[in-house]
């Protein structure tokens, strides 16, 4: 078996910070590393056609053109997964499955969803009328349960989080304050504006600590305006993240952040601004962190229930009255809670990989 993994170098590109970006590694690392299945990035969009080499078994091809893209897909790989393709180049990549569809398999992956009707008609037409050969894999319930109407071969899967985020209730550390976190892109869809409101709130309050690991967008206005003024301020405890400059580090860091955090702040202001099951969120569910957040598309069903749910507006004063009236018992608990649920989504990356690869392998 030999996998391409085929989208625009900007939506999924390996060395970048991000949801996807974060799902497709994982995946990727199980694939080679304990499956020793060959796979290869296929992106397109790159300003030079180099290829780079991570290991035996996995290779980033970047191109400049689409159409260079699909010459090489064409070669010999078994399945093709598809990522984000920029809209005027779905009809083409459509005309190519169908040319192809005898000697490949081509899957892909769902990642974003909207309740705009226009939005849904679009990828139906996609998943039915212009069909994927293989198999339509959706990362939230909300899409599964919408396409499956339309089409047979759909699959849910979780996205994928490493055993090492995944902690028991006595190996949170019992912190002297307790820690308040928002990691992420500095961006309003995000929250970062509520996030900053609150922790402005809060800066004298001895009961908390707060701190902000941010990325932002250069090419987003809004994005760099309020990175400056964070980076300008002496109020708010302020770490900046290099969106392309993953690496191991970062991902450990990330880790050992959450393993610290207590309270994760997630105030998104729509769930269009990220996956529609948010990695950030699956992360600080499996170390124990309790998440803040609003019941966006399925997160109600990911996170379960609990108090730390705040409304879609009003965020600062429903969350200050939630964090005055907080007890360590009352974290305590729901610690135990997202134990519990962890132990039903069952989203760590090996179980994740097992399903997509039972899915491949027919």
């Amino acid at each position: 078996m030999k996998v391409a993994f085929l989208g625009l170098k900007d939506a999924f590109d390996y060395f970048q910070i991000g949801g996807v970006e974060s799902f497709t590694r994982r995946i990727i690392f199980q694939m080679t590393t304990r499956y020793g299945i060959n796979v290869d990035y296929i992106l397109y969009g790159a300003q030079e056609e180099k290829t780079v080499e991570i290991n035996s078994k996995l290779k980033l091809r970047y191109f400049s053109k689409f159409e260079y893209a699909l010459n090489v897909i064409k070669t010999d790989y078994t399945h093709v997964i598809t990522m984000y393709l920029l809209p005027r180049d779905r009809l083409k990549y459509a005309y190519f499955r169908q040319k192809n569809k005898d000697d490949l398999l081509f899957h892909r992956i769902l990642f974003s969803w909207s309740d705009n009707p226009v939005w849904k008609g679009f990828v139906l037409t996609e998943a039915k009328m212009l069909p994927y050969n293989g198999c339509l894999f959706c990362i939230s319930k909300r899409q599964y349960n919408y396409v499956k109407k339309w089409i047979d071969n759909v699959v849910y899967i979780l996205p994928p989080v490493p055993k090492e985020f995944f902690i028991k209730p006595e190996e949170k550390p019992n912190n002297k304050k307790i820690k308040l976190t928002f990691l992420g892109r500095i961006d309003p869809g995000k929250g970062i504006l509520d996030v900053i409101k609150l922790f402005m709130e809060l800066k004298e309050n001895s009961r908390f600590q707060s701190t902000i690991y941010g990325i932002y967008l250069q090419n987003n206005k809004k994005s760099v305006a309020i990175r400056n003024w964070l980076k300008n301020q002496r109020d708010i405890k302020y770490i900046e993240l290099d969106r392309k400059n993953h690496c191991q580090q970062v991902d450990e860091m990330v880790k050992n952040v959450l393993k610290e955090t207590d309270i994760l702040i997630l105030p998104y202001g729509t769930l269009s601004s990220t996956i529609d099951t948010p990695v950030t969120l699956l992360e600080a569910m499996a170390s124990l962190c309790a998440v803040i957040t609003k019941p966006f598309g399925n997160i109600p069903d990911i996170y379960g229930k609990t108090e730390f749910f705040v409304p879609k507006k009003n965020f600062l004063p429903y969350t200050m009255n939630l964090l005055d009236n907080l007890t360590t018992e009352k974290l305590r608990k729901e610690r135990e809670r997202i134990y519990k649920q962890n132990q039903k989504l069952n989203f760590g990356t090996e179980a994740v990989v097992k399903k997509l690869l039972a899915t491949l392998n027919g």
